[in-house]
């Protein structure tokens, strides 16, 4: 746990975590519920869908993508190459399914946004 903080009303607690998950959490009887989850490393690249204003790319030095969704406040989709890796651009393809990143090690990757 890194932050916490307690609702006006007091029925709630929005806890923060050191790798990025943010957890809503009820006080009467502490049922919770992940809210969103965030980068953890620097953010390298960003990229809007060419066919959506209210959805977003984002690629971090940690080798995250997340496509978030302004409408929500929150990520919806993450991915990974499950190595140790930095991204250093991204960009949603016009089918708006296809995500699209560069690589420091040399490669281009391609990832469905829905699996």
């Amino acid at each position: 746990m890194s932050a916490l903080t307690v609702s006006n009303d007091g029925k709630e607690l929005m806890a923060g975590t050191v790798g990025g998950k943010l957890y809503r959490v009820l006080t009467e009887d502490l049922s919770f519920l992940l809210h969103t989850d965030a980068h953890t490393g620097s953010i390298n690249d960003l990229n809007f869908s060419p066919r959506r204003s209210d959805q977003f790319l984002s690629i971090d030095e940690n080798g995250a993508l997340k496509v978030w969704d302004l409408s929500e406040y929150k990520s919806v989709a993450t991915c990974t190459t499950g190595r140790t890796n930095s991204g250093s651009s991204c960009c949603i393809a016009l089918d708006d399914d296809t995500l699209i990143t560069g690589w420091r090690d040399g490669f281009i990757r391609c990832y469905d946004r829905h699996n």
